[in-house]
């Protein structure tokens, strides 16, 4: 435990992690502030993680419990018939009509353009995009972009910019803290911050109300607010159709910007981060895009190059380098057990499986010999490799719902 703490300190915490796997195989357990972990990066153990032994395996009360104060007990936390149900309402509002007017983000990536210096200046390019990838997921989820001043609310973009920051911090202090958050002391900047977030996400959830009422009544009259049907599909009218309690729908559009504005940030800084240093492969990515212009969907699917880009990317830097379940019953993994590493491996009930992708996706024996260093053409080979083998947006029923947010955003900014 102390060598993990240590580890983190000292941001090398996944490195940390490979020197164990190395050490001790695909598949070990460890005993970490109270809880009971079994880590592993091995293709059959995560496969019945994630697929084959779906309902042993659960998000976890741990989960729920660290994120209750913020976005509550929504999709990425939620478990059994509860998940379930979220996970059937929700998919349909992932629709292609989401994704397939990249002109609609124009603006907002001109304005993030215009703030980087063109004199050769150093800029650090990571809180750029954060708040960039926020105004990109207000505007997809609620169909308004956080850049501008709100006069309902009365407060500066900036203010919940930096409170949506705190309410991520804090939250994942909360889930490090697993069984010892009782003990943690109080933190009054993420309670602040929550209410910030809160106070903002209501004004939306309250229009969308307004939405939901026209709907249902089918008037010809412009509902309170002067909130008219949108030409465009609103991820959060289109929810608000089936959900009328004001917290749960906010509940599930903070969780949805959550998730969307960390993934997408985090992924635009790894692909600049790598771009920066590799002028060339940038203008090739750079001339192509040029002459595409405004994309569509086939254009996306069919720019290789900038595929191949994105998927080495993820690859060596996942946007989540862990993935956690806990295990809901006494159960089993098909390795990891025995002197040899070759037999089940009991878990018992309160176990937390982690898989590792970060470590995954760097094995030798699956990437070669040079999987630590970053090669997109490998991926002109990689097609037909297995399934989960390669696993930034998770896998099974829980893979993530909105992966396809990822692509369109990513390519508008290459």
């Amino acid at each position: 435990m102390l060598q993990s703490f240590k580890a983190a300190k000292a941001a090398r915490l996944l490195d940390d992690f490979r020197s164990r796997f190395r050490l001790m195989g695909n598949t070990y357990s460890a005993t970490i502030a109270g809880n009971n972990y079994i880590f592993t990066m091995e293709l059959q153990n995560i496969k019945t993680i994630f697929a084959d032994r779906f309902d042993d395996f659960d998000a976890g009360w741990q989960r729920r419990r660290a994120f209750a104060p913020s976005i509550g007990d929504v999709l990425i936390s939620a478990d059994g018939a509860r998940w379930h149900q979220q996970r059937a309402m929700l998919r349909p509002a992932f629709k292609k009509q989401l994704f397939s007017d990249y002109s609609f983000y124009e603006r907002d990536i001109d304005r993030l353009i215009e703030q980087i210096p063109h004199d050769s200046s150093t800029i650090d390019l990571a809180p750029l995009f954060y708040t960039h990838a926020l105004n990109l997921a207000s505007k997809l989820l609620f169909d308004e972009s956080l850049a501008t001043l709100n006069p309902d609310f009365g407060t500066s973009s900036d203010r919940f910019v930096e409170a949506f920051k705190n309410v991520n911090n804090g939250n994942q202090r909360r889930l490090r803290m697993g069984r010892l958050l009782p003990l943690m002391l109080r933190d009054r900047l993420y309670e602040d911050s929550c209410r910030v977030v809160h106070e903002y996400g209501d004004i939306f959830v309250q229009r969308a109300l307004e939405y939901r009422q026209w709907w249902n009544l089918n008037a010809l009259e412009e509902p309170k607010g002067g909130i008219k049907p949108q030409e465009r599909y609103v991820f959060l009218q289109e929810i608000a159709k089936n959900i009328d309690d004001p917290r749960e729908l906010r509940n599930h559009l903070l969780g949805m910007l959550l998730v969307g504005s960390e993934t997408t940030a985090s992924l635009l800084s790894g692909c600049f981060s790598i771009l920066s240093n590799r002028p060339q492969l940038w203008a090739e990515l750079h001339q192509k895009a040029i002459h595409i212009g405004v994309p569509n969907s086939d254009d996306i699917r069919n720019f290789d190059s900038l595929n191949h880009v994105i998927n080495e990317v993820l690859r060596l830097y996942p946007i989540l380098p862990l993935f956690s379940r806990m295990a809901n019953k006494d159960t089993v993994l098909p390795l990891g057990g025995g002197p040899n590493g070759t037999s089940p491996v009991f878990v018992p009930k309160g176990t937390l499986a982690m898989v590792n992708t970060h470590s995954l996706h760097r094995r030798a024996d699956l990437f070669g010999n040079d999987a630590d260093e970053f090669k997109p053409e490998r991926w002109a080979s990689l097609k037909k490799m297995d399934h989960w083998t390669y696993l930034p947006f998770s896998g099974g029923p829980r893979i993530c719902i909105g992966r396809e947010y990822f692509d369109c955003h990513s390519w508008r900014h290459d």
